[in-house]
């Protein structure tokens, strides 16, 4: 049986390549059970509708599956629509909206057949097996994460239990030769690294955040990260890594233990590595390990630059912790990005003004500023619905749930325009206060297309006015 994993094109631009790591992981673990897979991403590969749509259909798929965020949703409905009708077969939708709204997700969405809930890997495995064979393996009441329709109606299955750290240490590697081929030189090129995780979960509650993978830490062995990152070095002559852990740079032993193996193996003369860490765990000892290691990059969570904002978000860091880390990030030498929101609960200009100030002030090598999106599944999204703490929904489109371009929130007396000014101040004022203008037109032509989108965008909705 064939079957094709689809993630959707970007909406406006993709100057962020980077491989689905969910679908590299699904694909592994059904090929490793006998189907033959293929990955057919169009946002890596800059795809049009069309030409995924022409891809998928020469593939000749016997079940095809979709990964989708909120904002992306209805566009893998549509795109699901077209090969369905053209082919006939049955049709899977998964990702952090389906997690978020299973039996609301296949309601609206008919052309989803199958929704899977949480982590993917043993449940499509399951959910493939009883397709495959029909109920004589497992009939679909029985295999957990999953909803579907039976009977014209939608039944939702127990969730399921989620992947153990003995179990996250005996899954089969990412199947990125889908992505990069094979040999020594698979990974060439500006945004080829390779991507992994040595953990799933956050044990952090942040309000914003959906916490798809739990708040339990399941952490892999050293022995097992290590495994990969030498076999990823043999088959794609990886040299930089990309660790997606939510919170790689814990303080604690494990991390250090893993950090003095990474010494040990001799990978900073070979390789170098970005990963998050939070601003509470960074101290001058960890740091200092983390550059011997080979870490050249850090990214961190900032979100506001007021103290009871932060508590408010339950982001568990004040900003006195956050200007410590940076200052320590920066003496190290490694490259350091920032990540901000705006439109936090209970934000007014005064707020506003202390986040764009010490966006300023810290001058961290990149910074990401967006608006806040009420995803669901997050505490935001609870209070949003219910027009708690000002919030006013603007929208129930799923297209606009995009944090970087989409009018989804507002909140009293900070209108949606005026918090897009702000977003526009805080990069204007880091890069021209600072003098950085090599950075400020880097950062505008990188994201040009979008920009343009954007504009278009909001051009014509006043033209419909």
């Amino acid at each position: 049986m064939r079957i094709a994993l689809v993630k959707v094109p970007a909406t406006y631009s993709n100057w962020y390549k980077q491989p689905a790591l969910g679908l590299a992981y699904i694909c592994a673990c059904i090929e490793a059970k006998g189907y033959k897979c293929e990955i057919f991403d169009a946002y890596f590969h800059s795809w049009s509708e069309a030409e995924l749509f022409r891809q998928v259909q020469s593939f000749k798929p016997d079940v095809v599956a979709f990964t989708a965020m909120t904002h992306e949703i209805g566009r893998a409905a549509g795109i699901a629509s077209g090969i369905k009708a053209s082919l006939k077969i049955p049709v899977i939708v998964g990702g952090c909206h389906v997690t978020a709204l299973p039996e609301q997700t296949l309601a609206e969405f008919d052309v989803f057949d199958y929704g899977i809930f949480g982590e993917g890997e043993e449940t499509i495995a399951e959910l493939l097996d009883c397709i495959r064979f029909g109920n004589t393996t497992a009939p679909l009441n029985e295999i957990d994460g999953l909803v579907f329709r039976k009977n014209g109606k939608i039944i939702r299955n127990r969730p399921r239990s989620f992947i153990s750290a003995a179990t996250l240490n005996s899954l089969p590697y990412p199947a990125f030769e889908h992505y990069y081929g094979n040999g020594k030189n698979a990974l060439v090129g500006k945004h080829s690294y390779y991507v992994m995780f040595s953990s799933r979960g956050c044990p952090y509650n942040c309000a914003f955040c959906m916490q798809v993978l739990g708040h339990k830490v399941r952490r892999r062995s050293c022995e097992s990260v290590i495994n990969e990152m030498k076999h990823a070095i043999e088959r794609y002559g990886a040299h930089t890594f990309n660790f997606a852990d939510e919170i790689f740079l814990f303080d604690n032993n494990q991390t250090r233990e893993l950090l003095e193996l990474f010494i040990k193996e001799d990978f900073p003369k070979q390789l170098k590595w970005s990963a998050l860490t939070r601003a509470n765990f960074v101290s001058r000892e960890l740091i200092s390990l983390a550059k011997k290691a080979g870490c050249f990059r850090l990214e961190m969570g900032v979100e506001s630059g007021d103290d009871r904002i932060l508590k408010a978000i339950g982001k568990g860091i004040t900003v006195a912790q956050v200007n410590n880390a940076v200052k320590i990030i920066k003496d190290s030498g490694i490259s350091l990005g920032t990540y901000y929101i705006l439109g936090h609960p209970g934000e007014n200009r005064t707020t506003l003004r202390k986040t764009v100030d010490l966006a300023v002030k810290l001058n961290t090598d990149s910074i990401a500023v967006g608006l806040m999106v009420p995803y669901p599944g997050t505490k935001i999204y609870e209070m949003a619905c219910r027009g708690d703490k000002g919030y006013r929904l603007l929208s129930k489109s799923w297209a606009e749930y995009d944090k970087y371009g989409g009018k989804v929130l507002e909140i009293d007396g900070l209108p949606y325009d005026e918090l897009v000014r702000w977003q526009q101040r805080t990069y204007l004022r880091l890069y021209l206060i600072n003098m950085r203008l090599k950075d400020f037109f880097g950062f505008f032509w990188k994201r040009r297309k979008g920009i343009g989108f954007l504009f278009r965008k909001k051009f014509l909705s006043r033209l419909r006015k």
